[in-house]
């Protein structure tokens, strides 16, 4: 009955439109009120207690480093140095985009972050050379979903925080799997360059060129291996990576003359906006969480469904669905929130491992940042681009293909998300 009550009332109200943070409080107050379970206090004190953790502080740093990198630069030369370095490399500038994504996602953790920072500048390189504008279009609305692959991922974080699995342990058992994604969209955009017959730049770069963009770029380049060794070296914590990486991003935007005064309170206000809203909807499924498991509810529905599953590969599979479909209607982080506690512990009752179900969890949902029709990168696309929603619905599909067949990958290979990890030491043998 407890469970009817509450899922009734959460998804009654995300039908009639009701704003997902406010879906999830407003659930939790009235199954409070009809079970007289507890005083509404209870409200107050679950969202401040949710919102009070030092891991989520990396949130609005990470973003606002992303923001910094933007307007400082920072994304344009680093632009400039693949694209020289990386000119011998079969799929032209859609393959050069698709990296920028992936080494921009090391940098940020966001995915409408890397589609901003690196569509203004490769989208009309992509044009330049023959690609279709809603096959540019698309390939940035998918490489930006290597941003909350590639660490560092705010919803790694998020999802970490509340489900008490380790954050850095996520971030290392990301890597293999977005590095995978990565691959699987140059191979894409390798054959979608074959059927449209786009010409491929054979524009070589002397050393002395790719030196010079080296130069220019280094500082760029140097970040991720700062935020990345600091954490897995154990000089800092992820929260402390994220106050580096604004600190460097600052310090290179002033040094490269590019971060004025006008761009800092625009990086500063864009912060704002997109963090809080983030971390409320944290405070918000807290009181979610602590309903679910004072109530025992997730233990139960594990209970009555583990029997009719019967084996793992049935959950994956059944997982998966729910996940691609979901991602699909709802934000990334609020899904994670409100389906974690119910699905993660049906998959741990049949011995699949925390950290590889975590993995495979986010990336599934990660997917739905760039499938309609409320993907999150398709409005960063058209913002950045121009296009029409439905022309670069229509680009993406190929690539997000690519990316659903990425994700079973590591759903069925355990080892591909756990051997880093494994051989850092952060989970057991």
């Amino acid at each position: 009955m407890s469970a009817v009550v509450i899922f009734g009332l959460l998804i009654g109200l995300i039908l009639i439109g009701v704003p997902v943070c406010y879906c999830i409080a407003y659930s939790g107050i009235g199954f409070l009120l009809f079970t007289q379970m507890k005083p509404l206090i209870l409200i107050a004190q679950r969202t401040l207690n949710g919102m009070d953790s030092y891991t989520l502080l990396a949130i609005p740093l990470f973003t606002l480093a992303g923001y910094l990198m933007d307007k400082g630069g920072l994304s344009r030369r680093l632009v400039d140095f693949l694209e020289k370095a990386c000119f011998w490399i079969p799929g032209g500038m859609g393959t050069i985009t698709i990296l920028c994504c992936a080494v921009f996602a090391a940098l940020t953790g966001s995915g409408a972050a890397t589609v901003a920072g690196i569509g203004a500048i490769m989208y009309p390189a992509m044009k330049n050379v023959g690609y279709r504008e809603n096959t540019a279009a698309g390939i940035l609305a998918c490489g930006g979903a290597l941003g909350p692959v590639i660490p560092p991922s705010i919803c790694m974080i998020v999802y970490g925080t509340t489900m008490g699995v380790s954050v850095p342990a996520m971030f290392m058992g990301a890597v293999i799997p977005g590095l995978l994604m990565a691959f699987l969209l140059i191979v894409t955009n390798m054959i979608v360059c074959g059927r449209q017959k786009i010409r491929q730049s054979r524009e070589r770069y002397s050393i002395r060129e790719i030196g010079k963009a080296f130069s220019h770029a280094w500082g760029v380049l140097l970040l991720p291996v700062v935020v990345l060794g600091g954490i897995y070296g154990g000089v800092f914590t992820a929260t402390e990576a994220a106050a580096v990486c604004v600190m460097f991003a600052l310090i290179l935007g002033i040094c490269y003359r590019e971060l004025s005064i006008q761009n800092l309170l625009e990086s500063l206000i864009k912060t704002v906006e997109t963090s809080s809203m983030v971390i409320i909807i944290v405070g918000m499924s807290a009181i979610l969480s602590w309903i679910l498991s004072a109530t025992g509810i997730p233990a139960q529905i594990a209970a009555a469904v583990v029997p009719y599953i019967g084996n793992k590969y049935v959950y994956i599979l059944v997982l998966l669905i729910i996940l691609f479909l979901i991602g699909c209607l709802m934000e990334t982080v609020a899904s994670m929130l409100i389906l974690a506690p119910i699905l993660v512990p049906i998959g741990l009752e049949l011995g699949m491992n925390d950290l590889h179900l975590a993995l495979v969890f986010s990336l599934a949902l990660v997917v739905g940042m760039v499938t309609p029709p409320f993907g999150l990168n398709l409005f960063a696309a058209c913002a950045t681009t121009g296009q029409t929603f439905v022309q670069v619905v229509k680009g993406m599909i190929p690539f997000v293909i690519a990316l659903v067949l990425s994700v079973i990958i590591v759903a069925l290979i355990p080892e591909i998300s756990l051997v880093l990890p494994r051989a850092m030491g952060l989970i057991a043998g």
